[in-house]
């Protein structure tokens, strides 16, 4: 077996069991620990048991039902539209969107999921340097041309980084150019900032018709499956000209069931949202001071990038013969990842102060 991959015989959170042994767990992507959560679990079992684990067919379960519904009062739109995947959502927003732009422009260092969806539009995809609006700005100007479209995807919040992609600042570039479109795919950003955990936009206080977002609850709502929230106009948009809503099979049953109980249990629990940015702020803080030069935000990923001066595989063998499991990326590892080796760190809300402060003693006494 590779050693980047673990068996994992617990479910996940905090404290998890890899490999036969009880770790303190850094990494994925569960930030509230849903996916091992008693009431996501229970949820599960009991849509397993009345509707199997699905109905092979495009009929919706009660718990399909129920994941919509719930995730229409999440995010405060119209609808939902529930796909196979969080990789499938930015693919069925671009399709749905075809007509609503001329040229697109992306981030290169957007996940994949992102690059897949803009070539498969088969129209002319432009990418801008990283997080770099003016750069953006250069590249429309290059490229637009009188009467055209121009639309701007890129993910809220990059995966292995955690760097948060600067939309007011794209937005500003954008009004420039009429029925020009931002497009997001909001992954690991939905349920983990804005103040009620709908993600970039509202955490950066953007609003407007011009807006669209995709995202997952596959990981802050510790289910399975991709969403994309709309209108009635952008539903029907996706029903005529994307085959992914009727042609690929829906999540199962007992994972639309979870990811309805994880949206309950963050809806009625905003404290646990709250309880993820204590610790995010703890472990920033605590690696800065240990010589760490990381921004503030409330981003739950902390990336160690290395120098030539450290081996930080080594630092990662070192952590993990200490029970703290973080992930190893090797230079550009990832879509986003940076050119240099680097550390990704993942921060749950169910850490205890005990278990962030142990991580942040480990790295800096194998530094």
């Amino acid at each position: 077996m590779d050693r980047d991959i673990r068996r994992m015989s617990s479910p996940v959170g905090s404290r998890v069991r890899i490999d036969g042994r009880e770790v303190d767990y850094f990494c994925g992507t569960s930030y509230f620990g849903l996916h091992g959560h008693p009431l996501v679990i229970a949820a599960a079992c009991t849509a397993a048991q009345k509707y199997g684990i699905g109905p092979a067919t495009a009929a919706l379960t009660p718990a399909h039902e129920e994941a919509i519904e719930r995730a229409c009062r999440f995010f405060g739109t119209e609808t939902i539209t529930y796909v196979a995947s969080g990789y499938l959502g930015p693919m069925v927003l671009t399709q749905a969107l075809r007509e609503d732009y001329d040229v697109a422009f992306a981030d290169c260092a957007s996940h994949y999921s992102v690059l897949d969806a803009l070539r498969a539009t088969a129209k002319e995809v432009v990418l801008f340097r990283h997080l770099d609006a003016d750069d953006l700005a250069r590249q429309l100007a290059l490229r637009v041309c009188p009467g055209q479209r121009p639309l701007v995807l890129t993910d809220g919040v990059f995966p292995s980084t955690g760097a948060m992609a600067p939309l007011p600042a794209y937005a500003a570039v954008l009004d420039a150019y009429p029925r020009s479109l931002l497009c997001v795919d909001d992954a690991h950003a939905l349920g983990v900032i804005g103040t009620q955990g709908r993600g970039s936009f509202e955490y950066h206080g953007l609003q407007g018709d011009a807006l669209y977002f995709c995202g997952t609850l596959s990981k802050a709502f510790g289910g399975t499956g991709g969403i994309v929230p709309g209108d009635r106009v952008l539903e029907a948009k996706m029903r005529g000209l994307s085959h992914i809503p009727a042609g690929a099979s829906a999540p199962s049953a007992p994972a639309a069931a979870a990811a309805a109980m994880g949206m309950r249990l963050l809806e009625e629990h905003p404290e646990m949202r709250r309880q993820l940015w204590d610790n995010v702020r703890h472990m920033r803080a605590g690696l800065r001071a240990a010589g760490f030069d990381l921004a503030d935000t409330p981003i739950p990923i902390v990336s160690l990038p290395g120098a030539p001066s450290i081996d930080l595989r080594h630092v990662c063998d070192a952590l993990d013969r200490e029970d703290l499991v973080v992930l190893y990326v090797p230079p550009r590892g990832y879509s986003d990842a940076p050119d240099v080796e680097s550390l990704r760190i993942a921060v749950f809300s169910t850490h205890t102060t005990e278990q962030i402060d142990r991580l942040v003693d480990g790295i800096r006494r194998t530094l």
